[in-house]
């Protein structure tokens, strides 16, 4: 079932335009892994069970003028997306996606959550001094935290009551790889013969999970950020301590979700074309030169090699070592005859 309303505006001779559009989507039957009793003594069957609702508004607005020899165009789209998982079709409403090694799951569907989101521990700083880590709850495996470690939320217990153990039941919604807000912006000036487009691009409203760190080799490069982590009490209060043992401190957790916030210009071009009456004297209908830069800026606090993650479906937004997109200069001329 889909809804779907929209508005187009134009002023001043359609100079300025202006167009809205409104969904709502409600996906029926989608492929899930089917509830049957496990008595049954098969692998249950995945069938058209699920259902998923999305939602959002696209909004695009551009205005052209004149100054002159100047001939300006400025444009640019938003669009907000909600997405929340209504019926998983399994007999418990949530199943666990993704993981890697050392970390645990980090990816989760749930009924009333966005799909995929991430699903880890809360954090609340680091514990600075031997007194205040005996104060802290123990691991479900009986070892305690220690000065330099991070402090894990206790969420689970009794009647929502705290139980004094870290375990799988503190684990909830710490972020969501998928956008509630995408835009574009792009913007084109000519003067006589010379030309300049410039197209940028960005989201907000969305995390990254950094899957990078191989936290179950003990000999391996260390990222630059662990330069700023805990070496005695005041010293950080958000990086643990090294440690070559495991201690639970780089297990799945909002310590390594970032903002995935980020605005590029995608496409900067600039170019000349030169006048008719120069370029027909040798039989040449249009000659432009040109010079274009791809990926030249990238504003972002993600302190990953590329904050526009290229996976999808469970594993959206979680960066397992994506390859940057490249910076590029090219330069080039387009000739008509």
């Amino acid at each position: 079932m889909q809804t779907d309303l929209g508005a187009d505006f134009g002023f001043f001779g359609n100079a300025l335009t202006f167009s809205v559009d409104y969904y709502k989507k409600i996906t029926d039957g989608m492929l899930m892994t089917m509830n049957i009793p496990s008595y049954v003594g098969e692998s249950k069957p995945t069938g058209n069970v699920g259902k998923m609702s999305n939602s959002g508004v696209e909004m695009e607005a551009a205005y052209r003028f004149n100054a002159g020899d100047f001939n300006f165009r400025v444009g640019g789209n938003l669009t907000y997306l909600k997405n929340v998982l209504i019926e998983y079709g399994n007999d418990t409403g949530w199943a666990n996606y993704d993981s890697f090694q050392g970390v645990g799951t980090v990816s989760r569907a749930e009924n009333g959550y966005p799909f995929p989101f991430f699903y880890g521990l809360k954090t609340d700083g680091v514990y600075q001094t031997p007194a205040e880590a005996a104060e802290g709850p123990k691991w479900s495996d009986g070892t305690s935290p220690q000065a330099g470690d991070v402090r894990f939320v206790d969420i689970s217990g009794p009647d929502g009551q705290k139980d004094g153990i870290i375990d799988d039941n503190d684990r909830t919604y710490i972020g969501k790889g998928m956008p509630d807000w995408t835009y574009g912006l792009n913007f084109s000036v000519s003067y006589k013969g010379l030309d300049l487009n410039v197209v940028g691009q960005g989201v907000w409203g969305c995390q990254i999970f950094d899957a990078t760190r191989r936290t179950d080799i003990s000999s391996s490069n260390l990222p630059a950020y662990m330069l700023g982590r805990w070496t005695g009490e005041g010293t950080s209060n958000r990086l643990p301590r090294f440690s070559v043992v495991d201690n639970h401190n780089w297990v799945s957790s909002d310590l390594l979700v970032y903002d995935g916030s980020y605005f590029r210009l995608k496409n900067v071009q600039l170019g000349y074309t030169f006048p008719k009456r120069l370029t027909q004297k040798i039989l040449v209908q249009n000659f432009r030169i040109y010079v274009a830069a791809e990926n030249l800026l990238t504003l972002t606090s993600y302190p990953g090699f590329d904050p526009e993650i290229a996976s999808g479906g469970t594993s959206l937004g979680i960066d397992r070592g994506v390859y940057p997109q490249a910076r590029t200069y090219t330069a080039g001329c387009n000739i008509t005859f």
